[in-house]
């Protein structure tokens, strides 16, 4: 210590708090740094996660929807296949209509009928057509061909029955407004049909529209399903039939546009929903002009499109995250300006930055008044040794005084320690061993065993709670880091706020805490005269046996109030009394129901009452009970 001092004075207090100082900012810098790192990295991972959860929802709904155009397609594939003749009702009646038709006409068979059809063939909501182009329209077709008759007449009744199933499609998966199946002998089911649809319209659409013929084996030999669209409100689904080698026709859904509307967006910044050429089919948010032109390719490239999982890049002074769809050849795309991003750390740091520069701050002027005060004290000794010889008896004196306090402390600190080696392990020690024999066995063990080692779980648990908020206000009290903030309360409400805090525990053993501590006022810390009470009151009902009662009282005593909390339990003898005002170190003893305790409360409870200038007395006899008080300033009650 003493070489220290006289480091400190060669080197001087301005020099070495100037020092202090030098290293505080290098530190502040480290400190600002990591922050801002840990915050970037967090919003990264943010947005990613709220990527994955919008691209895992669409694609749940697009691998339902590709299911359904499989099963459409190993259905048809089979019913297309011709049967031994049988002749529908309708068949007849449907051929003659067609047959008789002109080129620019397209027969139609829907609920309504036609003659000799039943009324209720393709009938239920939604309604559900087969239309057919005439003979003369087929051979003027480039790809289309009508079979021989019974062919023919196996592609009707396959027809029909595909239509009542598009219409069951539509009617029960999300995200289809209309299905279709566009056979190369001329017909067409779709689903729903309405009676405001115009038939040469739809059948124009039908076999001219490119989203439905991409699927023809010319465009997609491998038969794969093809996702097309131009926008969000043009977007289809299609699959090619074909049966050993023979192209019979493709099945088609309309997409919902609601399908590819983007929920809304909590990550910040702009989230689109990219086509297969990279145009933009649906966004919340406004996507920055420079990056993204309505309806066009973006300048983003194929890049994530390997993966399915969301990537993070810069782009043009953008943070771009990209989230590629795993059934359809779509991509989620986040944009944020990085400027915005790196303001937003930059005010969250600035927060964080306040409150460590204050502990910083307050760590420097602490050692800049410890410094001063070392070189002063050093300063005076060497005086006082120099003027006289009493002066050095006198520090000597203080030397034991401070070498004794040193001795209180470090017996403090040991059972500090030993509290926390022993004590602590040992209510983890048991919900460790109860958690693992829940985990191992908790399946196989009845319902009332499971609840007994529940019980037993939650009471190491709050022995451990209890423990821990003992050790941290007591160790905050030692090291004076704990604030004194007086002011006048109301006595009876912070006694209640206790009694509160204490019911469930009192309610278990069914003890009753009667407060009869009237409505004066006193001049405290709310929170010390809290922990205080909270602290009396459990050794009181751990003390207490079952179906006994706590009370609280209160009586004023010149400028000051005396608050007692009694009981009728176990009581102390006069030897275990005599440790306590000692403050000797000793074993917390069991509470009446084999309760443990740290041992530490009451020591707790004595330095609190010590910073507000009170004086805790304890009166206790063995098996009458325990009356433990306390005095703090008494003060008027506010106007």
């Amino acid at each position: 210590m003493k070489r220290l001092a006289e480091w400190i004075k060669s080197i001087g207090p301005g020099r070495l708090i100037n020092m202090s100082l030098a290293a505080g900012i290098i530190l502040s810098l480290v400190f600002v740094h990591a922050e801002f790192t840990r915050g970037l990295n967090s919003r990264r991972a943010e947005i990613r996660q709220e990527m994955d959860i919008q691209a895992i929802a669409l694609d749940g709904t697009l691998s339902a929807i590709s299911g359904r155009i499989n099963r459409l397609r190993e259905g048809t594939r089979r019913s297309l296949r011709p049967p031994p003749p049988t002749d529908s009702g309708f068949v007849p009646s449907f051929l003659d209509a067609v047959a008789q038709a002109g080129e620019g006409e397209v027969t139609v068979l829907d609920h309504t009928g036609q003659p000799g059809t039943p009324a209720d063939v393709l009938g239920g909501p939604p309604a559900a057509a087969v239309l057919a182009l005439s003979d003369r329209a087929v051979s003027h077709r480039e790809g289309l061909s009508r079979p021989d008759h019974a062919h023919w007449r196996t592609d009707i009744a396959a027809t029909v029955a595909l239509a009542q199933q598009l219409a069951l499609d539509v009617r029960t998966q999300p995200g289809i407004t209309r299905g279709y199946f566009i056979a190369t002998s001329g017909l067409v089911a779709v689903a729903p049909w309405r009676a405001t649809d115009n038939a040469r319209e739809l059948m124009a659409t039908a076999f001219d529209r490119g989203a439905y013929r991409l699927s023809t084996q010319a465009a997609n030999p491998a038969g794969r399903i093809l996702w097309t669209e131009t926008s969000a409100a043009q977007a289809a689904v299609a699959a090619p039939i074909d049966d050993q080698g023979r192209f019979l026709g493709v099945v088609a859904f309309d997409l919902d546009p609601a399908l590819l509307a983007l929920p809304l967006n909590t990550a910040g910044g702009a989230v689109l929903l990219l086509g297969s050429d990279d145009r933009v089919l649906s966004s919340t948010g406004s996507p920055p002009a420079d990056l993204f032109q309505p309806g066009g390719p973006t300048p983003l490239g194929p890049t994530a499109t390997m993966t399915k999982e969301a990537t993070t890049t810069e782009h043009a002074g953008y943070i771009v995250t990209v989230r590629p769809l795993a059934n359809a050849p779509w991509r989620l795309v986040h944009v944020a300006p990085r400027s915005a991003l790196t303001w937003s750390l930059v005010l969250h740091t600035a927060g964080s930055m306040a409150g460590f520069s204050s502990v910083l701050l307050a760590v420097v002027l602490l050692f800049n008044m410890v410094v001063r005060r070392m070189v002063r004290s050093q300063e005076r000794s060497a005086a006082a040794e120099r003027e006289a010889r009493s002066a050095t008896e006198q520090a000597l004196a203080e030397l034991r005084a401070a070498h004794d306090e040193l001795d209180f402390l470090n017996r403090e600190k040991t059972r500090f320690f030993s509290l926390i080696s022993h004590d602590l392990r040992g209510p983890f020690n048991v919900l460790l061993g109860m958690t693992k024999e829940l985990a191992d066995h908790g399946t196989r063990m009845a319902p009332a065993d499971v609840a007994d080692f529940a019980a037993s779980v939650h009471q190491s648990a709050v022995t451990a709670h209890t423990l821990l908020d003992n050790l941290l206000n007591w160790s905050r009290v030692q090291m004076s880091g704990t604030p004194f903030s007086p002011s006048v309360m109301p006595l009876g409400e912070v006694v209640a706020a206790a009694i509160h805090d204490l019911g469930p525990t009192a309610d278990a053993k069914g003890i009753r805490i009667l407060d009869a501590s009237g409505d004066r006022h006193i001049l405290a810390d709310r929170t010390m005269v809290l922990a205080i009470l909270r602290n009396l009151l459990a050794n009181a009902i751990k003390f207490s046996h079952p179906n006994q009662g706590v009370q609280v009282t209160s009586r004023a005593l010149g400028d000051r109030l005396e608050i007692a909390v009694s009981d009728r339990g176990i009581g102390m003898d006069p030897e275990h009394l005599d440790q306590l005002y000692r403050r000797e170190a000793q074993d917390s003893r069991p509470g009446t129901l084999g309760e443990v305790g740290t041992g530490l409360g009451l020591t707790l409870v004595r330095d609190l009452v010590a910073r507000h200038g009170g004086v805790l007395a304890i009166n206790s006899q063995p098996g009458a009970g325990t009356t433990v008080s306390f005095t703090v300033p008494l003060a008027a009650a506010p106007r």
